[in-house]
């Protein structure tokens, strides 16, 4: 089997970009093996411009991936689409000062960070308080139509879209349904690459393979980096070299195209001579039967519950 494409992602401000990309090895790896760069713009800093200068011109691609301020949610979703829709202005408006060509833009769909950490502090209560405070669905679908807007002016400058998207939102398509998007501020918009964050840190080995066959482009991760890197719980989380090379695997079976969150980890780790040397011809480890029938079943409950959105909206309104 050929080796994949590899995408990975960057989410660091000037100073610690500076700093990885000055640790010998990085960008020589990263032209070697043909890989791509998707850049978290934390900050439009010259530092920043100088790196993707250098990738560029190295013929690296780089995705040019919209994060927004904290106070505006950080990652895009129903409730900032005229904040994203800003901070990309802002970018190419950058990129065309600095000379680079970003010819990708990621659009990273995640609910506010402020829901994030309720939702990683208290799962359950969490989730229930945001069903209860759910969006109506007018302004769902105010929120896409935007995105759509978003994306078309996109592509008319000659660039192409991705979207990272959490892996719920396939079965909710299943379902017809618009009830996880209401309650985690999340939108389904059109784009030229769509990435599937299958997160094993996360959703456990099988939880994320489950959706692999479904996903048209598979993230794998968390190697380290991230808004909550450092945290003890985080650091619990981080893939072993081990275990993501077995993602690696079973991701490049179903896919050409597969992300890594994140370079930063993946450095910090010794993990890149390792990609670097990495026979694709092997299998990955099978996942027991047992476990996938769980997930699988897990997968089917959670179409159940989404089908019944409209019995949901009459026996738990929500409190706009």
């Amino acid at each position: 089997m050929p080796a994949p494409h590899l995408t990975f992602f960057v989410e660091l401000s000037s100073e610690p970009l500076t700093e990885l990309f000055a640790t010998p090895g990085v960008l020589d790896f990263l032209v070697r093996s043909h890989a791509a760069v998707s850049m978290g713009m934390l900050d439009l800093a010259p530092a920043r411009s100088a790196i993707v200068r250098q990738l560029e011109q190295r013929g690296v691609a780089v995705t040019a991936w919209l994060l927004l301020d904290v106070a505006d949610g950080y990652w895009l979703n129903a409730d900032n689409p005229e904040r994203a829709h800003a901070r990309y202005v802002e970018t190419v408006e950058w990129a065309g000062r600095e000379g680079l060509q970003l010819r990708r833009i990621g659009l990273d769909i995640e609910f506010p960070r402020a829901d994030a950490e309720l939702l990683m502090a208290t799962p359950r209560r969490g989730l229930l308080t945001l069903l209860r405070r759910r969006r109506a669905a007018s302004q769902l679908c105010a929120a896409e139509e935007a995105y759509r807007t978003l994306v078309a002016e996109i592509r008319r400058s000659g660039r192409s879209v991705e979207t990272y998207q959490f892996p719920y939102l396939l079965d909710e398509r299943v379902a017809r349904s618009t009830l996880l998007r209401r309650t985690l501020a999340l939108v389904d918009i059109p784009a030229d690459t769509e990435v599937f964050m299958l997160y094993a840190s996360y959703l456990g080995r099988t939880g994320a393979r489950v959706y692999f066959a479904d996903a048209p482009c598979i993230a794998l991760g968390v190697t380290g980096g991230g808004v909550n890197a450092g945290k003890p719980e985080e650091l619990q989380r981080l893939l072993s070299w081990e275990r993501l090379e077995q993602d690696l695997l079973a991701a490049a079976a179903c896919t050409r195209e597969v992300y890594v969150f994140s370079l930063e980890g993946c450095v910090q780790h010794g993990m890149l001579e390792r990609l670097a040397q990495m026979d694709w011809r092997r299998r990955s480890t099978d996942v027991s039967p047992a476990a996938w029938r769980r997930a699988r079943r897990n997968r089917r409950l959670l179409q159940w519950c989404l089908r019944g959105e409209r019995v949901i909206d009459v026996i738990f309104p929500a409190r706009l």
